[in-house]
């Protein structure tokens, strides 16, 4: 299978993280989808491995946004990657929206 979650260009336009959480990995996904939703994306599709992937519209550009969830010894381990289209700077946009995406996932941990 491949990794669902497609490391970075060399561009600044992309960025990537992940983290584990103590939970089971089908309430990690649940989370992570109601953040996604929370953020506006255009679309969000369940990929065939069961991860996200999302379109986010900034003016004209398209950005990409995938989020996949897999079982670790801890309980479970979220990866996220957002990226733009096109273009080779983005100013940040990805970056600043995978931040926004950890303090919404953070906030549901406390609901």
């Amino acid at each position: 299978m491949s990794d669902p979650v497609p490391p970075c260009p060399e561009t600044p336009n992309c960025a990537r993280e992940s983290a584990s959480f103590p939970v089971a990995p089908d309430t990690l996904r649940a989370r992570a989808r109601a953040a996604l939703e929370a953020m506006g994306p255009g679309s969000i599709e369940v990929t065939d491995e069961g991860a996200f992937h999302a379109v986010f519209r900034v003016v004209i550009f398209l950005d990409d946004v995938h989020v996949a969830v897999a079982p670790d010894s801890a309980g479970s381990t979220l990866t996220i990657r957002s990226a733009s289209r096109v273009g080779h700077s983005d100013l940040g946009v990805n970056a600043r929206r995978v931040r926004r995406f950890w303090s919404i996932l953070k906030a549901s941990e406390s609901k």
